[in-house]
């Protein structure tokens, strides 16, 4: 599955032009929007509930603020296409934060 890379930085609105905010299903998938932007959700348990992630639990990406970040583990991890991407601040890294 292609990342949502190119959606860095934009801000996200509803079909009815609202600012998106909350959890969104589609096509399998679980998109997790704040104030119109990607990120993650962190549950009252301290779990973090990635910003995108597929039913199947194949595809996940992390993300801060509206970019790709991840400081602890890869921000896009796709089992089935072997991919692991490593992002700081919408800027990818070498494999474990190193720049």
């Amino acid at each position: 599955m292609k990342s949502f890379e190119s959606y860095q930085h934009l801000r996200l609105v509803t079909s009815e032009g609202m600012i998106a905010n909350g959890d969104y299903i589609l096509d399998g998938i679980t998109i997790r929007v704040r104030e119109g932007y990607l990120n993650d959700f962190f549950a009252k348990e301290g779990v973090c509930l990635p910003a995108i992630e597929t039913h199947d639990g194949n595809h996940v990406e992390h993300w801060r603020n509206g970019v790709l970040h991840c400081e602890n583990q890869p921000a896009v991890i796709d089992v089935r296409d072997n991919v692991e991407e490593w992002w700081l601040e919408g800027r990818q890294v070498l494999p474990g934060g190193a720049a």
